[in-house]
């Protein structure tokens, strides 16, 4: 009983150990307690060369939901430029970002696109 016991603790353990070593964005992919929204963000600028995937660009962004909450986004693209000041709809879950689609001014909710302006 106590083997069973001792062989349950160190696989909890080993878990625990690997859910801290994968980044955020992947544990909240996989995680079924967070929520899958669609998040609008702003795109005022140039990507950053991503460090993880050559021929990719990184954009970090403020991301708000519909009921105006606002969190960061990482996203990233194989393209270097947006067109400038254009609203991108990202669906997301945690820190993961699944898609991104380019949206129009008139689809931007209005309590979001208040946060985003300033």
């Amino acid at each position: 009983m106590k083997k069973i016991v001792f062989g349950i603790l160190v696989l909890v353990m080993i878990g625990i150990g690997a859910s801290a070593l994968i980044g955020e964005d992947v544990r909240d992919r996989f995680n079924p307690l967070v929520k899958e929204k669609d998040v609008y963000v702003l795109i005022k600028g140039e990507g950053k060369p991503n460090p993880d995937f050559p021929h990719r660009y990184m954009f970090m962004l403020n991301g708000v939901d519909k009921a105006g909450n606002e969190e960061e986004i990482k996203l990233t693209a194989s393209t270097k430029k947006f067109p400038e000041n254009s609203y991108l709809k990202v669906h997301v879950k945690g820190k993961y970002v699944f898609e991104y689609e380019t949206v129009q001014e008139k689809e931007v909710p209005e309590k979001a696109k208040g946060i985003l302006e300033k």
